[in-house]
């Protein structure tokens, strides 16, 4: 075989591999192993980086000839055997380019937070993890966030779902934690940040956090930007683009109930609530036109029982939910 064939096939068999990675990666069943092996593969060698890239923008392009999926995800499935893959491989390459379109809509946002976080968990997941400072990051269900410390800054970035940081002390460096935009800024304390429905909630615990918007994540002070200060059992919202809004008080109990186990509601908009059950089960939930989304729920669940859950909340409206295994919860 001449260098030049050999090449060839190398390329294509890294191609492959690639592609194999994107469907893996979407299947909706990833655990921190699979998560570990795609990143050792993809660091391997300047081509199989390429490669991955390569893969990501293709679906990226095929999103734009998608007229039928409306963003709904494919079936969460357990670990794709050797078989399907090659199923996969084949309808992709022979052009059946609105079917891969609906991978597409899904791959794009998950390997855009697969790609930059550092640490993660599933959906129905919670994991505690000990950073670089000493600090302690405890990630609830579906979560996501990538460090970015260096002298002077302890940074880390909350790319999806919600966390809780215990604080290590430390005069020189300031512990931020950057999310849609805004910053929550400590030097000691414990809280949490969550992102639900593209609004970023800031929980203080313990301690003062200077929460400031809209802001670069490394952003030195600037008297330009809007800051409010959240002191212990406070909370502060914000919307991507926009500066928090004032602190209030705040039922810390209620606000980190998940570390418990329970999700607290009082007095909840329907809408938001089951967004909230929604990050706890693998499927979408949808709820159908004309049902009023903004009638207050008030109640406790367990997050281990979320789909019953779902159901008991749906049915205080007069409402059923309708359930297609892995792929959504119809609320009509």
């Amino acid at each position: 075989m001449d260098e030049h064939k050999q090449r060839k096939d190398i390329e294509r068999r890294i191609g492959l591999d690639a592609r194999d990675w994107i469907v893996r990666l979407t299947s909706g069943n990833v655990s921190d192993a699979d998560l570990q092996r795609f990143k050792a593969w993809r660091d391997l060698s300047p081509d199989h980086k390429l490669a991955f890239e390569r893969e990501r923008s293709f679906w990226q392009q095929l999103q734009a000839i998608d007229t039928g999926s409306a963003g709904m995800p494919l079936p969460a499935a357990a670990e794709p055997s050797r078989h399907v893959l090659m199923g996969r491989r084949s309808f992709v390459i022979g052009g059946a380019a609105v079917a891969a379109a609906a991978i597409g809509l899904v791959a794009v946002p998950r390997l855009q937070v697969w790609w930059n976080a550092d640490l993660s968990t599933a959906v129905g997941d919670q994991r505690e993890f000990t950073l670089p400072d000493g600090s302690v990051a405890t990630l609830n269900t579906d979560s996501a966030v990538s460090i970015g410390y260096r002298p002077g800054l302890r940074l880390v970035e909350l790319l999806k779902g919600e966390a809780e940081f215990k604080v290590a002390p430390d005069r020189n460096s300031v512990f931020r934690v950057a999310a849609l935009g805004g910053n929550s800024t400590a030097k000691a304390g414990r809280f949490s940040v969550g992102i639900l429905e593209d609004v970023a909630t800031v929980t203080s615990a313990e301690g003062r956090i200077d929460v400031a918007g809209p802001a670069s994540p490394t952003a030195t002070d600037d008297p330009g930007v809007t800051g409010v200060e959240v002191a212990a059992n406070q909370q502060t919202l914000y919307a991507r683009g926009e500066a928090p809004r004032p602190a209030q008080s705040a039922d810390v109990q209620a606000a980190l109930a998940w570390r418990k186990g329970r999700i607290i509601f009082e007095g909840r908009p329907f809408s938001r609530a089951m967004a909230e059950l929604g990050r706890y089960v693998p499927e979408r939930i949808v709820i159908r036109p004309g049902i009023d989304r903004s009638v207050p729920v008030s109640a406790v669940f367990s997050t281990a029982e979320a789909f019953a859950a779902v159901q008991a909340l749906a049915k205080t409206q007069g409402l059923s939910v309708r359930r297609i295994p892995g792929v959504l919860l119809l609320i009509s």
